[in-house]
């Protein structure tokens, strides 16, 4: 989107090093026609002498021809290099970009980079009128902005106004991003500016601008939905890109909306009309069922009739921006004409004469129809393939089947069979990093957890069985906990491992508790024996019950970490009580045991029901409390799983609200440089911004933001066992994050985190719970607050 100020790829590339499809290898580059490098680069490879003939003897005819818009990617880009030759230079980089592998395959590229402005404003502007967005983006235009984003009125019913606070007047809204590279203090000035030139329209509300990072994201918010909400729009049917990047005039912007508008409007087609006004490049994704018969044939309909008008009318591009692909192949001929889209032809023989290269793409007559994958579009997932990016298998694989959009599609297959698909099926972590970026909101982890139920394993079986009966597991993790001085060595540990073995295999094929793992202490008196006053119910008078439901770690293992929690919330007058309460089902669920967690999960619900808030200090927890709705359809349990995910909250979002209100009670304990692990279930329940928070406001305390700091660390509860290895090779970039933020204290909101950074750190840097580090602070400082609960 900031392509106005910016430029786009294309404008941005110095070289490329191409590989044709003789297998010769191409440094791709602006040479000087006069240079002798220029001369050998021809008689080395007669495909480009053929492609600078072309240009030279038919540059009248490819100037003729140019669409007369900001951007176009229709075609191949002989343009620029008509353009060029006029100037003296063959500029190859940009006939490759552009032509999506159908002339060679690019493997690397040097790019130019440009330093982040210093400082940026951002405005969203509501307008009561289509026709006045464009008329002022014509003036805006004059202040230089970096994005002029537009979304119209359909699209904003599609999104929701009120989620948003779009008034129900607005016709369409505008985003405008402004930058200033050299005197910060312009850019309030600038803001005013764009500001003012929007009011000389009818408004629907008073401009906004936002001048702060976090306020600017928020303006942005509407904009960024768009999509996710789209994909959820209906069961049926999906966002269907087949007219999606048209491109005109800057000037009838407004004019080309309408016109769609009124188009999909005609044929009750629900459509989102937005993108980059500032350049005239519209993108427009109708909802449509391609298996319904009456929705297919106004897909076809529309396709002709919107590109023909774009071209007749608009005398615009069928494509901005996101290629040609085999979508718009076809009506690449009707927008240049017969000759020019000759010359293409002669440029894609004499670069791929076998036509190995992408055949079908960019240039084919062949209807968009028959490329329909409409297996794929039944489905959720738009296979964007963003979950990958963040899916710690794949990122230690690198293979499709070890991956997040890979299982999709391996879980979703009519042929799927556990048996044969076991291995990959079970590599997952249940992380939900492929939910959390999603789109479409699709959360792979969970179809994946559907299909292990079907195959729950056994020993996880005995061991959740023994645990449901609390006296006698209680009683072996005493007995373990007085002795772990005498096991817990490295010796006796490596008998373990070996001995263990042959058990833990029917966990996993690659399953075993390695000698040199890290263990936890497991606490000889439980967390519950401890605060025994805290396990029976309090009078609160008027003041909210406060339950701290602490989870299996914080009450087995002495690692302070619940009891931090604990001096925490006294610390702001809340005296919370610890009802009873079982695992909260997140390693149940994990191994297949659906019915066990149903179990646990309607006993705690029943536990909880009495409380007005439910305090945690576990992410998994936290996560899998809100997500008890999931488990039930109707019925009590079913209301009361949906009033428990509105009362759970994380540690973090009780310190924030309580600091808010009544200050911290926080005191310096020596300075501190600490650095944030966000733990992937925390940010699953959307709490991402509360645990940075209050370690930011702690006086002493140097908050870094390490790189990947939102990337899984491995651990996932028991995964370290279940796959030692696999494990540890994703920690590996979270360890090395956490060298070069420089840190001394690794914080994390989850214990079953803190297993995985102590094993993985080695005492490289000090791994604390957020809570921990609260209770130092509060510890240190000589006044309490003074709001109760």
């Amino acid at each position: 989107p900031h392509t106005l100020r910016y430029g786009s790829v294309k404008d941005n590339v110095h070289d490329l090093r191409v590989c044709l499809s003789s297998g010769e290898w191409l440094a791709a580059k602006p040479y000087a026609v006069i240079d002798s490098q220029f001369g050998g680069l021809l008689q080395a490879h007669p495909s480009i002498q053929t492609l600078w003939g072309l240009i030279q003897n038919q540059a009248e005819l490819i100037r003729a021809k140019q669409p007369l818009v900001s951007k176009n990617s229709c075609g191949y880009n002989l343009f620029a290099l008509a353009d060029g030759w006029r100037r003296g230079v063959c500029d190859l980089p940009r006939l490759f970009i552009g032509s999506e592998g159908t002339l060679g395959v690019m493997s690397e590229a040097r790019l130019q980079l440009v330093l982040r402005p210093k400082a940026s404003a951002t405005g969203l502007v509501h307008f009561r009128r289509l026709e006045d967005v464009g008329d002022a983006v014509a003036e805006l235009v004059g202040l230089h902005p970096s994005a002029l984003e537009v979304m119209d009125g359909n699209t904003l019913n599609l999104i929701g106004r009120p989620e948003h606070g779009i008034p129900t007047e607005a016709a369409a809204t505008l985003l405008v991003e402004l930058d200033e590279d050299d005197d910060p203090r312009r850019i309030q000035e600038t803001a005013d500016r764009m500001a003012a030139i929007c009011r000389r329209y009818r408004l629907a509300a008073e401009p906004v601008l936002a001048y702060e990072r976090e306020q600017r994201d928020a303006l942005w918010k509407a904009r960024k939905a768009l999509y996710p909400t789209l994909y959820r729009y209906d069961a049926k049917k999906k966002p269907i890109n087949y007219v999606d990047d048209v491109v005109v005039r800057a000037e009838r912007i407004g004019e080309l909306i309408r016109y769609l508008e009124e188009i999909f409007g005609s044929r009750q087609v629900p459509v989102a009309i937005f993108g980059h006004i500032g350049n005239g490049n519209a993108h427009v994704v109708p909802l449509l069922d391609v298996n319904d018969r009456g929705d297919f044939a106004k897909m076809v309909e529309t396709y002709h009739a919107i590109y023909e008008t774009v071209l007749t009318r608009f005398h615009g591009s069928i494509c901005g921006e996101h290629g040609d692909g085999r979508v718009r192949a076809e009506f690449v001929r009707r927008m240049f004409g017969d000759e020019l889209y000759d010359l293409f032809m002669r440029v894609k023989r004499g670069f791929d004469p076998t036509g190995v290269l992408n055949p079908g793409v960019k240039l084919s007559d062949t209807p968009f129809t028959e490329h329909i994958d409409y297996t794929r579009l039944s489905k959720s997932c738009a296979t964007c393939a963003k979950c990958n990016s963040v899916c710690p298998v794949y990122d230690v694989f690198q293979s499709e089947d070890m991956s997040s959009r890979g299982w999709y599609e391996i879980v979703t297959a009519k042929d799927y069979s556990y048996l044969e698909s076991k291995r990959v099926v079970e590599a997952c972590l249940n992380c939900k990093s492929c939910r959390t970026i999603c789109p479409a909101g699709v959360d792979v982890s969970d179809l994946i957890l559907q299909k292990r139920a079907e195959h729950p394993n056994r020993l996880a079986g005995w061991i959740f069985r023994v645990q449901a009966h609390t006296a006698v597991f209680e009683l072996l993790l005493k007995l373990a906990a007085r002795t772990q001085w005498i096991w817990d060595r490295p010796l006796i540990r490596g008998v373990m491992e070996v001995v263990t073995r042959p058990m833990l295999k029917m966990l996993a094929p690659s399953a075993r508790l390695p000698w040199d793992l890290v263990l936890p202490r497991l606490a000889p008196r439980r967390l519950r024996e401890r605060h025994p006053e805290l396990t029976q119910p309090v009078s609160t008078g008027s003041k909210p019950r406060v339950a701290y439901f602490h989870g299996c770690a914080a009450n087995y293992f002495d690692d302070g970490v619940g009891d931090a929690v604990i001096d925490v919330l006294k610390a702001h007058g809340i005296e919370p009580e610890l009802p009873p309460q079982r695992c909260s089902g997140t390693p149940i669920e994990t191994y297949g045991h659906v019915e066990l967690a149903k179990e646990g999960a309607r006993f705690n619900l029943k536990s909880l029901e009495s409380y007005d808030i439910v305090v945690t200090g576990c992410a998994s927890c936290t996560l899998m409390l809100k997500d008890y709705t999931k488990f039930f359809t109707e019925g009590h349990d079913k209301q009361a799983a949906e009033s428990l995910a509105k009362r759970v909250k994380h540690l973090s979002e009780v310190v924030v609200d309580k600091a808010r209100a009544s200050g911290s009670p926080a005191s310096t304990v020596g300075k501190k440089r600490v650095t944030y692990h966000s733990s992937c279930h925390l940010r699953a329940a959307g709490v991402t911004k509360e645990p940075r928070q209050v370690l930011a406001d702690l006086p002493g305390v140097t908050l870094v933001e390490m790189q990947d700091a939102d990337r899984c660390a491995g651990g996932a509860g028991t995964y370290l066992v279940k796959d030692y290895e696999t494990s540890c090779a994703i920690f590996e970039r979270k360890r090395r994050a956490i060298q070069e933020s420089g840190a001394e204290v690794v914080a994390t909101s989850c214990p079953a985190c803190m297993i995985q950074l102590k094993n993985g750190l080695r005492g490289q840097a000090e791994v604390k719970h957020v809570a921990q580090l609260l209770q130092e602070a509060y510890a240190a400082g000589s006044r309490g607050p003074a709001e109760s609960a």
